[in-house]
């Protein structure tokens, strides 16, 4: 059998769609990435481990290794490496050293290092050293949902180009602060994140849907009073220099926006909606709306102005800048009091980094937090990797596109009072990046404050 008997059935229960990648002879893993022709770091691998509570599957490419101290301090358990007998009682059909990643196929709560979460295909045994088994990243992490995802216990042992790690890319991977996993795991233990709404699961999978029409969208869209009328006067602000009456979702999406805009814009609006945190102050819903809309509006008009090669989906750009923050609202819904802490001192310190004052006062900065959500959500992964990488200018991975976006746009929308980004130099680097200069970028800012009518009501209305 090319797949674990297991294994077979729990993708065809879970109707995911899989490729099985023939080996020839081989002795581990590593030999099956080199035979399989694929990047070692999408090939995944499982550590079992033990404790008085049960088994855990540790799961992470096989370019890292297990930081068990780390893990254990995470989970705050006493893990040691399962037992032969343990493994082979469970894993009955499968061979030794070769466990496939799906520990909730065989009733094993597993975990999921950071270095695994990628925007490509992933690979995994299939149980025997003759075959692998390709899925895409989203069907990968469909098959995790009930695993922890996220947090760093592992350790690279090469680097993505093969060469061994040096002790600097080393000390880059070590896990997140001990405050920071102490959050996590709170919120892990109580499943406090909250749940997708329902109109933006709606929204998702229409976006999912090939044969989806515009019509389909307006019907879903007017489904929401509120958001259809969110649409609608976004589409009427001079930004877009529209000269009709936009008067019904089906014009703005047929003569102004887009399909592509308008199911960005539901989404996120969607999303964000549902969370309550205190009206006022620089981290309130009156401010993060304010700078949500004008970060999505600027970000949009930014990407369009970059070279067409390099250009990223509209869409995209604006969602990521109405949902870059998200962890400011997540902060508030899950921690008031502290949540109202750092409101205070942000305002009390102006001159000191927001990212500084949440280390300070939870231990734990709103691009980590909302990350989780994001991910937990299953949104698009350059959702969450510019929520989780707005503020670092280094950053040069995946999707980097927008988290560089939202960089700039943070720190231009600062010198014009709106939002707390952390300085207001254009680094160069980025600018290279994306192909901008500071002319181009100054220029689209005062095009998008042109709009800001149209944006100040929009954020007044989200903010009710």
């Amino acid at each position: 059998m090319a797949i674990a008997y297991t294994i077979k059935q729990y993708l065809d229960n879970n109707r995911i769609v899989y490729t099985v990648l023939d080996l020839p002879a081989i002795t581990s893993l590593a030999e099956a990435a080199t035979a399989a022709g694929i990047p070692p770091r999408s090939l995944a691998q499982t550590v079992l481990l033990k404790d008085q509570i049960g088994l855990v599957m540790a799961v992470m490419p096989i370019t890292h290794e297990l930081d068990l101290d780390a893990l254990c301090k995470m989970l705050h358990r006493k893990l040691e490496p399962a037992q032969d007998m343990q493994i082979t009682a469970i894993f009955r059909d499968c061979k030794p050293g070769f466990i496939p990643p799906l520990g909730e196929a065989y009733g094993v709560r597993a975990i999921i290092d950071d270095s695994l979460i990628q925007s490509g295909d992933i690979c995994f045994t299939s149980g025997s050293l003759a075959h692998l088994v390709k899925v895409t990243s989203k069907s990968f992490h469909i098959m995790q949902r009930n695993a922890w995802l996220g947090g760093s216990f592992a350790r690279p042992i090469v680097r993505e180009d093969g060469l061994p790690a040096s002790g600097d890319t080393q000390g880059a991977a070590q896990n997140e602060s001990d405050r920071a996993q102490d959050i996590k795991h709170r919120i892990e233990r109580m499943g406090a994140l909250p749940a997708l709404p329902e109109m933006a699961q709606k929204i998702i999978q229409l976006s999912a849907n090939p044969n989806a029409r515009a019509e389909d969208l307006a019907r879903l869209v007017e489904m929401d009073p509120a958001l259809a009328a969110q649409v609608m006067r976004y589409a009427s602000s001079s930004f877009f220099g529209y000269q009709g009456r936009v008067d019904s979702v089906r014009v703005a999406i047929a003569r102004v926006l887009g399909y592509e805009m308008v199911i960005n814009l539901a989404l996120g609006l969607a999303t964000a909606k549902p969370f309550k945190i205190p009206q006022h102050g620089p981290l309130g819903l009156s401010a993060f709306w304010r700078h949500a809309t004008y970060s999505a509006a600027l970000m949009q008009a930014l990407g369009k102005a970059m070279p067409e090669p390099i250009r990223p989906r509209a869409g995209l750009s604006y969602l990521a800048g109405l949902l870059h923050n998200i962890g400011h609202l997540l902060m508030g819904g899950l921690f008031k009091q502290e949540f109202l802490q750092l409101n205070d001192q942000v305002g009390k310190n102006p001159e000191k980094s927001i990212a500084a004052l949440e280390t300070e006062t939870l231990g734990i900065n709103h691009g980590q937090m909302g990350a989780w959500l994001t991910g937990a959500w299953r949104l698009p992964e350059e959702i969450t990797v510019t929520v989780r990488e707005h503020h670092n200018e280094a950053y040069v991975g995946p999707h980097a596109t927008y988290a560089n976006l939202a960089l700039i746009a943070d720190r231009m929308l600062k010198t014009h009072g709106i939002g707390e980004g952390e300085g207001h130099d254009l680094p160069p680097a980025i600018l290279q990046a994306l192909q901008l200069d500071e002319v181009q970028i100054v220029m689209v800012m005062n095009r998008v404050l042109e709009g800001c009518e149209g944006l100040d009501a929009m954020a007044q209305q989200m903010a009710v």
